[in-house]
């Protein structure tokens, strides 16, 4: 018997999926983020590595029992081939950017799959054209791109309470979900822990008198408005994971009924549908019949998200499905595996893999 292990990874986590020829699924991992352009390389290194070990221990293997892995990953190559070493796994593919969510995607859809649209904690979108074109969008990072993302939803979260705060907008029921989220008090402590990693302090928790002039170096702390701040030894500023944990608080505000919440979730899908839009226009598919796969975290709000990204998709492709998949990017990497072991992905693999499934949930989009 042949074994595989398919492997999606990104700014949140890495999801690691073991699996034997027939297309039965044997064991899974998830642990941390992998992305080496926001993480220190052993972190993902590590993380990789925990998450490979978890799924091999629970399919019952070892790592030189592997035939082939698959993974898709904004990770360095030379991070890859260290953890893979480390695991004893020889045969490494690595996956194009979109091709492991279509592979997800198409044996359980009908019709050519024209657009993918990834929103995790980032974002990107790929698209593949009748023709054997293919171009892609966005995933250019959270300083300059990822639109629409978990990431990008929870700065507009907590701008949005600033902007309430000094009353350029109207009230927000954000506030008091995201300061208990982060354990803060008010804006100044949001402020200063997703930018600085500065907590605030008083004089009294500072051992020295009210009044005394005291004065803080400028690597021991900082004034802001007459409020003392210190720097923690072991506080860094949120990371682009951490701050990315938001997103699903807004869609529970939304829920509630929250203007604000709702309105970051819409623009959200408008941004995100803008992504597979622009790659619609490129290959010139306007007049085409496919579909569009969103894929990822954020359209788990559901039609908070996807309403605006329906409408903004089919605006520019109106013979063009917008259809939910029904399973994660790590089973289409099994999938590619198996292809590279010379498996002929068919009817009785797809059904395995259907149906061994049930066993983990994770891997199942709901």
């Amino acid at each position: 018997m042949r074994y595989v292990l398919g492997i999606d990874g990104g700014g949140s986590k890495v999801a690691c999926l073991a699996a034997d020829e027939t297309g039965k699924l044997l064991g899974y991992g998830r642990v941390g983020p992998v992305n080496t352009n926001y993480v220190l390389r052993r972190e993902a290194v590590d993380s990789l590595k925990c998450g490979i070990n978890t799924a091999l221990e629970e399919a019952g293997l070892r790592g030189d029992q592997i035939g082939a892995l698959c993974i898709s990953a904004p990770m360095a190559p030379d991070a890859v081939e260290e953890a893979m070493k480390e695991c004893g796994i020889r045969q490494v593919i690595r996956s194009a950017e979109g091709e492991t969510p279509r592979w997800a995607a198409r044996f359980w859809i009908d019709g050519h799959i024209g657009v993918t649209v990834d929103a995790g904690t980032g974002s990107m979108a790929r698209g593949w054209s009748r023709g054997g074109r293919e171009a892609g969008a966005g995933g250019w990072g959270a300083t300059l791109g990822d639109e629409g993302s978990g990431y990008w939803i929870s700065m507009q979260a907590m701008i949005a309470i600033l902007q309430a705060y000094d009353g350029r907008i109207g009230e927000t029921m954000l506030t008091k979900p995201v300061f208990d989220h982060f354990g803060i008090s008010d804006v100044l402590d949001m402020i200063f822990q997703a930018s600085q990693g500065l907590v605030r302090t008083t004089e009294a928790e500072l051992g020295v008198a009210p009044d005394s002039g005291l004065e803080f170096s400028d690597t021991g702390g900082t004034s802001v408005g007459g409020v003392l701040f210190h720097k923690r030894t072991r506080n860094e500023p949120l990371t682009r994971y951490e701050v990315a944990t938001l997103c699903p608080i807004v869609v529970e505000v939304a829920q509630q009924g929250d203007w604000k919440a709702i309105e970051i979730l819409q623009e959200a899908g408008y941004e995100l549908a803008r992504l597979g839009v622009a790659i619609i226009k490129r290959l010139g598919m306007e007049s085409d019949e496919f579909a569009v796969v969103p894929f990822g975290g954020v359209f788990r709000a559901g039609e908070l998200v996807l309403r605006s990204f329906r409408e903004t998709i089919l605006a520019a492709a109106p013979r063009a499905k917008v259809v939910k998949p029904q399973f994660e990017p790590m089973v289409g990497a099994v999938l590619l595996a198996l292809s590279e072991i010379g498996v002929i992905v068919d009817d009785e693999i797809i059904a395995a893999v259907k149906q061994s499934s049930a066993n983990f949930p994770d891997c199942r989009v709901y």
